[in-house]
């Protein structure tokens, strides 16, 4: 436990340090001063003046922050952030979340090259990756003690290539097989994730099985398998699979938001979304799936980095570029009373939602 929560503090510690670490460079390399370079989030435990910049460490240690001469306060100075023109402001505003995105690419590439420019994603909503070429397989997420599945020696995370020569691309199409053949004898052909070896397995599906476990007494799952094969794609695999992330991830954050609205309830999103508490289960069960496994999880956290920072709330990158891009369209800035009532807003809101997220995760993980 303690190695995988120094692991976890290294990886979001290197996470954020990159990230503000952009934020830091392109504004040094405009003219703009930085006051300070901070880790973690205020109150301050420590802090050192290093020539102009004080760099600190902060006592929240989620979180990083780069303030900048004349962010907070409109300072008429030419190496004052607020100074600048809007397009000096976009390149600092937006070096952050290009960090977060280059670090998955190359940390993608990586992953890919280990694992012959393939890999196996959970598949949601039934949505399609953009690039590359994809396959689904229905998987196996759980077998119940005692169970046909269990005697014939299926176990968590095999992978149902196919059963009878016969393929599936949805978990509903392998579960009406399995019921056309109850009382049958069915060859399934399985390979798992974990020790990726492939193998035959015969089972005969009950045809009056116990409430809630089916014939066969698993729970099924559907992944996408995932190749980058063509020589053009593996050049470019760590951006095209970087870009399949995120187009991804956005198009599944849209299904959950409308389906909050179906449902009239915040919870959809809210069970997607993990905090601090949850990212530590995640690098604690990667972790003893090897270095791989786990450059992949810290590929994907930068990403989703970048897409919060990006997203058009207040204090994130993305809602303080609503401000560059009014200024850029109308000529002149908003009010600055305005900009800062709002950014303080944002400030609490989201050291308010950590808090709930925290929360959500701690009885997830802890109280479950």
């Amino acid at each position: 436990m303690i190695l995988e929560f120094i692991i976890f503090i290294l990886i979001l510690g290197f996470l954020i340090f990159i990230h503000e670490f952009f934020h830091f460079l392109t504004a040094k390399k405009s003219g703009v001063l930085v006051e300070e370079f901070g880790f973690g989030l205020p109150p301050r435990i420590f802090g050192k003046k290093i020539g102009e910049t004080i760099y600190s460490i902060n006592l929240l240690p989620f979180g990083g922050f780069v303030r900048l001469y004349g962010e907070e306060r409109r300072i008429e100075d030419k190496r004052s952030f607020s100074a600048q023109r809007p397009k000096i402001k976009t390149k600092i505003l937006l070096a952050g979340v290009l960090a977060n995105f280059l670090l998955a690419v190359i940390l993608f590439y990586l992953v890919l090259g280990a694992e012959n420019f393939e890999v196996y994603l959970p598949s949601i909503f039934d949505q399609r990756f953009l690039l590359g070429k994809e396959e689904r397989y229905p998987i196996i997420a759980y077998v119940a003690k005692n169970s046909p599945a269990e005697r014939a020696g299926l176990r968590e995370y095999d992978l149902i290539i196919q059963a009878n020569n016969q393929k599936f691309e949805r978990g509903e199409k392998f579960a009406e097989f399995v019921n056309q053949n109850r009382g049958k004898k069915i060859i399934l052909e399985v390979r798992n994730l974990k020790e990726k070896m492939k193998r035959e397995v015969e089972i005969v599906p009950r045809e009056n099985p116990p409430k809630g476990e089916g014939p066969l007494g698993i729970k099924i799952g559907l992944v996408s398998y995932l190749q980058y094969k063509k020589i053009s794609e593996k050049i470019f695999s760590g951006f095209l699979h970087s870009i399949n992330v995120l187009d991804y991830s956005f198009r599944i954050f849209g299904k959950l938001v409308k389906l909050s609205f179906q449902k009239a309830t915040i919870e959809p999103i809210a069970e997607s979304v993990t905090g601090p508490v949850g990212i530590f289960f995640l690098v604690k069960t990667t972790f003893k799936e090897g270095i791989i496994a786990l450059l992949g999880l810290v590929a994907l956290l930068s990403l989703s980095l970048g897409i919060i920072n990006l997203l058009p709330i207040p204090a994130t990158d993305g809602g303080r570029m609503i401000f560059v891009l009014y200024e850029g369209l109308f000529k002149r800035p908003v009010p600055e009373k305005f900009e800062r009532n709002f950014n303080l807003a944002g400030y609490f809101l989201l050291l308010l939602l950590l808090f709930l997220i925290t929360f959500k995760d701690i009885k997830q993980f802890f109280l479950q």
